[in-house]
């Protein structure tokens, strides 16, 4: 296929697109010269991760700024918990959504697609998982070597490189200092000078001093085929909850995320390294300390080349040492004050529709100290989510997949643009993005060509993520 090539800057793109004005002289200023316009959406520079318009910012620097006279661990004893007769009646709903839709033959909900939905749930070999990583794998001195030494600039590019080739498409790592010791939970992890890592007969923690980097990465939830589960057309008491067809994906990526911190946590033991993982509550923090996402209206990670389509942010406390990654400013925060498009389709209301972040919490189950959007959980939860919604996921405009260019472009306008993002989220409903798939479509997944279907998580092929 020829490609088209043109010298281009930022100024030309955004009056090819027949913006001017103030929007305009804010793209234009300080913005590199592209030769094409695949160079312009793959970005101009070389790092392995950012794109231009991705800008670092200083270590704790978050967009969601930070009181840290405020910021404290998170007390999980003021966590919502559903009542168990609700848990039981969201059950028995979701039971009975079931029967219908077997009843009524609804594509994307018949046996079929409740059956390749609960063939997820295996979780891999989290079983065989426990707090202080996948020890299985063979130490160095258990080989009579010594351990690996290494820079830790390299350290950290041959932990991207390993986490990679297990599943995860983007590595970061936090330095362990008084103030990111308070993204773990009120009184269960301590820091001392002790030769070996433990838990006391408390539920404590107790870390060794060495430990001094936290090893951070992505798990990636498979965005096309999560668009199956939305359900935002159909009436009656099933509207807005899930078709089984697509919440397959969801829980697909629970099964990764185990499997790629068994490979991950074993490499660094194999390494000679420690890899542990305390219980905590919250892992947004991580991925926002790391660089990874900056923090969206859903409250949860954003990532700038992902969107909310990550499932979480998984890490781990190390002693091999790393170079730490700082956060990141793409603009992703600014957009979502001005797109709102999560926060319109969220049956029970449970994500903030103002128009600025704020240090006010929606209850408290959130965690204070720091500007940003608070989701009200308790809403959330008794609706039904997350098993039973997935709304406010599937409709982030960060979401799409750079198989058409605009979509990389606008991710580039709207970090150095925000006058244009309300322009954009526009367009994104204008476009229909977002939408609940058809009855054929839901249909056809069944009988789609294989040899051609690009969207599968085939384990052992070598597939480029975007």
């Amino acid at each position: 296929m020829s490609k088209f090539h043109s010298n281009i800057s930022r100024r030309d793109f955004m009056k090819g697109l027949g913006l001017t004005g103030a929007g305009m002289s804010l793209a234009a200023a300080g913005g590199p010269l592209f030769h094409d316009l695949d160079e312009l959406a793959a970005g101009a520079d070389t790092h392995h991760y950012r794109k231009w318009w991705q800008k670092e910012r200083d270590f704790e620097d978050l967009t969601t700024p930070i009181d840290w006279d405020m910021f404290r661990p998170y007390d999980t004893r003021k966590l919502y918990m559903l009542p168990l007769s609700l848990v039981k009646r969201q059950a028995d709903e979701r039971n009975a959504r079931h029967v219908r839709d077997v009843a009524d033959n609804t594509p994307g909900g018949t046996l079929r697609d409740i059956a390749l939905d609960e063939a997820t749930y295996d979780n891999f070999n989290m079983q065989h998982l426990g707090w202080q990583g996948n020890i299985r794998t063979a130490s160095p001195a258990d080989r009579g070597l010594p351990a690996w030494q290494g820079a830790p600039e390299d350290n950290l590019q041959m932990m991207r490189a390993a986490a990679h080739f297990y599943g995860a498409p983007r590595v970061g790592a936090i330095e362990v200092n008084e103030h990111t010791k308070r993204l773990f939970d009120l009184g269960t992890t301590i820091w001392e000078d002790i030769p070996a890592a433990y838990i006391d007969a408390a539920g404590v923690y107790h870390i060794p001093s060495r430990c001094r980097w936290i090893l951070t990465w992505l798990t990636k939830q498979n965005y096309p085929q999560s668009l199956y589960a939305l359900r935002t057309d159909d009436t009656g008491p099933d509207r807005n909850k899930t078709f089984e067809l697509g919440q397959a994906s969801r829980n697909a990526s629970y099964s990764h995320a185990p499997q790629i911190r068994w490979n991950v946590t074993g490499f660094l033991h194999g390494l000679g390294y420690l890899a542990l993982q305390p219980e905590v509550r919250a892992n947004v923090p991580f991925g926002l300390f790391s660089g990874l996402a900056e923090q969206g209206r859903t409250a949860y990670c954003c990532s700038p080349d992902y969107g909310l389509s990550i499932r979480y942010v998984d890490w781990a406390i190390t002693d091999l040492p790393l170079q730490p990654t700082r956060p990141i400013d793409a603009g992703v925060t600014e957009f979502c004050k001005s797109c709102k498009r999560c926060a319109e389709i969220c049956p029970p209301g449970a994500l903030s529709l103002d128009d600025d972040t704020s240090w006010e919490v929606a209850g408290q189950w959130n965690r204070g100290g720091f500007k940003g959007f608070h989701q009200h959980w308790q809403k959330c939860a008794e609706w039904g989510g997350p098993h039973d919604c997935s709304n406010c996921q599937m409709t982030c405009p960060f979401n799409h997949p750079p198989d058409a260019s605009i979509h990389n472009m606008v991710r580039a306008a709207s970090a150095v643009t925000p006058a244009l993002n309300g322009f954009f989220a526009g367009m994104d409903r204008a476009f229909g993005y977002g939408r609940q798939k058809s009855d054929a479509e839901r249909e056809d997944w069944w009988q789609r060509d294989l040899s051609k279907w690009p969207y599968d998580e085939l384990k052992g092929f070598g597939v480029k993520d975007w």
